[in-house]
């Protein structure tokens, strides 16, 4: 019973440590970044929107060039891949709900709507956190929360969309700067392992 509690939590703790490279976090700020981007420039440029795939692509191979050379693959367990499985499931939800409102014109049409999408850019970061076990990310959902009041206020204010990209802006760059700041923390502490040279010439 020891052993199996003690396996778990070197699981959570090694499940922990895929967050340490801070490449997420610069992954999350570059998608603030771009839906600032996209919001200063609302008018008709939808191609700017093809930008969020930045974010992913940058995610992906610094993964793959970054952190596992310097940590390795590890295989989790089905419990800890059944959280992942009810995050997606959380937030595909809530993202579907939400575009079905909008699609069908209710989300303008509903009382103190920005209170309830409000809570809702809250509720799902915080999901992310629990479920993934990544406490930076209650942080980061406060931030969110701050950005989109701060967004809507101004907005609200000026009457132009362009105008509250800037709440985007600030939360962009420092969630950027924290995730460089944990990669150099990583990148020092985890150097490329040394290739082993073998002398087969013959004596």
């Amino acid at each position: 019973m020891t052993q199996n509690l003690n396996l778990k939590e070197i699981e959570k703790k090694v499940w922990t440590s895929t967050f340490e490279d801070g490449i997420t976090d610069i992954g999350i700020g570059l998608v603030l970044l771009v839906s600032t981007i996209c919001q200063m420039f609302n008018d008709e440029r939808f191609y700017l929107y093809l930008l969020f795939i930045v974010p992913a692509l940058f995610i992906i191979i610094a993964k793959k060039y970054i952190t596992v050379p310097r940590m390795g693959l590890v295989k989790f367990s089905r419990e800890r891949n059944k959280k992942r499985y009810t995050l997606f499931l959380v937030m595909t939800i809530s993202i579907v709900f939400l575009l079905m409102l909008t699609t069908k014109g209710l989300l303008q049409q509903l009382p103190m709507t920005s209170l309830i999408v409000g809570a809702i850019v809250f509720i799902i970061p915080c999901s992310i956190a629990y479920f993934l076990n990544w406490d930076r990310m209650y942080i980061y959902a406060v931030l969110f929360t701050l950005s989109f009041a701060l967004n809507e206020i101004t907005i609200a204010n000026t009457g132009v969309i362009a105008s509250g990209a800037y709440a985007w802006l600030i939360s962009g760059m420092m969630i950027t700067v924290v995730g460089v700041v944990y990669l150099v923390r990583f990148l020092h502490r985890y150097p490329l392992p040394e290739k082993e040279v073998y002398d087969v010439s013959d004596n």
